[in-house]
């Protein structure tokens, strides 16, 4: 019986275990550097992340649940090295955008949707980490 149970748990970590959480590294412009990682869990994407100027930097990372649907995005818009855009998803539905307006790795603007149809907006126009204006389109 011990020696059953060994053998289980060996087994399970040497085949089962890479076969439920594996990456991927791919050089899609064939210059020797990677810049597409691919992240799998029981056999499904869980997460993409790219560098889509091939500045060694990633540009773009897109999750995924066990479903197959989309549950963020964050995205490097102005290509310094830093994320500065980002999505969040429910049920397929885009809910809410974070925006980081002036790059200083702060979020400074909150948009919150319903899939096309924006609900309500917050920015924070001084940069101080304080909402300064909120639009509630919910309430007109």
């Amino acid at each position: 019986m011990k020696r059953l149970l060994i053998f289980q748990a060996i087994f399970f970590i040497v085949i089962a275990l890479p076969l439920y959480s594996q990456s991927r590294e791919d050089d899609t412009n064939s210059d020797g550097k990677t810049d597409r990682w691919v992240s799998l869990s029981g056999g499904h994407v869980t997460e993409v992340s790219l560098d889509k100027n091939f500045d060694g930097n990633i540009d773009y990372i897109v999750k995924y649940n066990k479903n197959g649907n989309k549950t963020e995005e964050h995205q490097d818009y102005n290509l310094d090295g830093k994320l500065d855009d980002f999505y969040f998803y429910s049920n397929g539905k885009m809910i809410r955008r974070e925006i980081d307006s002036n790059y200083d790795e702060k979020v400074d603007i909150w948009v919150y949707l319903d899939g096309v149809y924006i609900n309500k907006y917050e920015k924070d126009t001084d940069f101080d980490g304080e909402v300064d204006v909120v639009k509630d389109y919910t309430k007109e």
